[in-house]
């Protein structure tokens, strides 16, 4: 034994055992998610000041926005946990399709149970069809993805037209309802994230797309088959997307052709903001939510100071950039 090392069982003063122990204060700080909790509370007291009130019906509403764009990050981060450089840029293409179907009552306005499923097989379709090209063709998943996305953009460009009503029912009841200020929009995209927190945490699927990110040739040594958990991810991605859309147009009663657009490059903001690094192996949904709940706080308070829509842009971009230069030297320091 080392001379000068300090035995780990001796007794402090205080009667305590002297095993080294982390405060709860300082794990949370050490969190990757932290600066973004921080950011998000900033953006509130900032939005109480603009407005002399500090709300938590503001806080509620913004939060109910988040929720969405939330799971779409969700979304995009699946894949780009599965390795460098890998987006799925049909994303936005995907929720607006997604609400169409949805809308379009195929089996009538009252059967909500076959539109979600016929709404989710669209995403499934797509999703392997990603797969497919990223995997038999070897084409970039941003390429691939854009590529998808055309093809679905094509698809909205020509029913666009065609008639589309409101979501009704049960379900619609439930995505609108309001208790406490709380929208059920809000607790269903809640318990959305729990379940893909759970998936990517708790299950064998996400213990192997970690590995796959980290190290794809590592995880092919260890036994992992790249092809599948490819098709998984880029179907889980789709289908979540599929499912955002139907959210969607069920909370905003309808649909338009730009309804997923905001959540192109919003996806993967959230992603970065939240903490979470780009570069594959890594989730992190709590992350992601609170990545969310930042952009749209600042979007809200840059609305309320009566910032130009060109500046608004400005700024989001500015905090997605500092966001990944403070990552960047967090890591360095680690390093």
């Amino acid at each position: 034994m080392d001379p000068t090392s300090t035995p780990t069982h001796a007794p402090h003063q205080d009667g305590s055992s002297g095993r080294p122990t982390v405060s709860a204060w300082r794990k949370l700080v050490g969190r990757s998610w932290f600066g973004a909790l921080i950011a998000a509370t900033l953006l509130w007291l900032l939005a109480g000041y603009v407005t002399g009130s500090l709300s938590l019906s503001f806080l509620a509403a913004n939060a109910t926005i988040a929720g969405f764009l939330a799971v779409a990050g969700a979304a995009q981060m699946a894949v780009i946990a599965s390795g460098p450089g890998n987006f799925d840029l049909s994303l936005p293409y995907l929720i607006t399709f997604g609400a169409y179907v949805m809308s379009a009552g195929f089996f009538g306005q009252d059967n909500i149970a076959a539109s979600m499923a016929l709404t989710l097989a669209v995403g499934v379709v797509a999703g392997v069809m990603n797969a497919v090209l990223v995997i038999k063709l070897r084409i970039p998943a941003v390429i691939a993805t854009l590529a998808t996305g055309y093809i679905i953009y094509s698809l909205i460009v020509a029913v666009q037209n065609a008639g589309f009503g409101r979501i009704g029912g049960l379900f619609e009841q439930i995505v609108r309802m309001r208790v406490g200020g709380i929208s059920g929009a809000l607790v269903i995209s809640i318990v959305t994230l729990i379940l893909l927190a759970i998936l990517f945490s708790r299950t064998v699927y996400g213990v192997q797309l970690h590995a796959m990110g980290q190290n794809g040739e590592a995880a092919r040594l260890a036994g992992i088959r790249r092809d599948r958990m490819m098709v998984a991810t880029f179907v889980l991605s789709a289908v979540v997307a599929t499912w955002l859309g139907a959210l969607l147009a069920t909370y905003q009663g309808g649909v338009s052709s730009d309804l997923g657009r905001a959540y192109l490059l919003g996806s993967v903001a959230a992603v970065v903001v939240g903490g979470t690094r780009i570069t594959g192996g890594v989730t992190s949904v709590i992350g992601t939510a609170l990545g969310a709940l930042v952009l749209t706080l600042a979007l809200t308070d840059l609305i309320l100071m009566k910032f130009s829509a060109g500046a608004q842009y400005v700024v989001q971009g500015l905090i997605v950039i500092g966001t990944v230069c403070l990552s960047t030297i967090r890591s360095s320091a680690r390093t």
